[in-house]
């Protein structure tokens, strides 16, 4: 192996895992051979199959957004728990500390352009499609502050990350704007979050700068919308980069 990358399937052994919210575990691998990991480029995922004889799961391969610093020790996905999904309920469900994945190296075509810094960065997450924007956060705030981070969910209880985007938007100054789809009686607008609804075309013309680089991923219908509406804002096409993607 040249600088941690490797052909095929490698052996991750897990090392932690945490909830993160209901319903949401990040789950924290190293290589099993004691080596380095390549390091993946914020945005990309991480291809596996589950390392079992059972042929249910067996050769079942799934990829899942890398949430984290990019790194060349420690990879953590971040995997909401879908009603009847394979993979994410065996996660969720039977993936213990100690137990390993077959993974290939990390890939993926959603990243940032690098030769653009000078430009304002627009990161726009809904639900669990905040993964790969949250990796993008990390990595580009430590080099830059023209960022904006718009997080839409739907209430307190099932807002993952909260706190780490908020600590990395007061130490840098970056600005962070939440939207509660559904807010709980006990959520309270301008503290807890400063939008009720969905991010709206009238939101992003009064509130965000067009000249921006806009990356998004969510469900479907939210990232067809968000398009639609910087498109029809006059946002050139070759500025709007998204994901789509479907992981169970």
């Amino acid at each position: 192996m040249i600088n941690g990358t490797w052909n095929g399937f490698r052996e991750l052994v897990l090392v932690d895992k945490s909830e993160v919210c209901p319903g949401i575990i990040s789950f924290y691998f190293k290589s099993k051979d004691g080596g380095k990991l390549a390091k993946h480029t914020a945005g990309q995922f991480l291809p596996f199959k589950i390392k079992t004889d059972n042929p249910k799961y067996k050769d079942v391969i799934r990829t899942y957004s890398l949430s984290m610093f990019p790194n060349d020790e420690l990879y953590r996905i971040s995997v909401k728990k879908i009603d009847g999904g394979l993979i994410s309920t065996y996660l969720h469900e039977n993936l213990n500390i100690g137990d390993s994945i077959e993974a290939m190296i990390p890939t993926g075509l959603f990243t940032i352009n690098n030769g653009s810094k000078n430009i304002p960065l627009v990161l726009i997450s809904a639900g669990i499609g905040i993964t790969p924007l949250l990796s993008m956060l990390y990595e580009e705030s430590a080099t830059r502050n023209n960022i904006q981070f718009i997080q839409a969910v739907q209430n307190s209880s099932i807002h993952p990350f909260k706190e780490d985007i908020d600590a990395i938007a007061k130490s840098r100054g970056i600005k962070n704007t939440i939207f509660y789809s559904n807010p709980l009686e006990n959520d309270k607008l301008g503290i807890d979050y400063d939008y009720t609804g969905y991010v709206s075309k009238e939101y992003l013309k009064d509130n965000v700068d067009l000249n921006s680089d806009f990356y998004f991923c969510g469900p479907p219908p939210f990232m067809k919308a968000l398009e639609n509406s910087l498109l029809e804002l006059g946002v050139p096409s070759d500025r709007i980069h998204y994901e789509l993607f479907s992981n169970n």
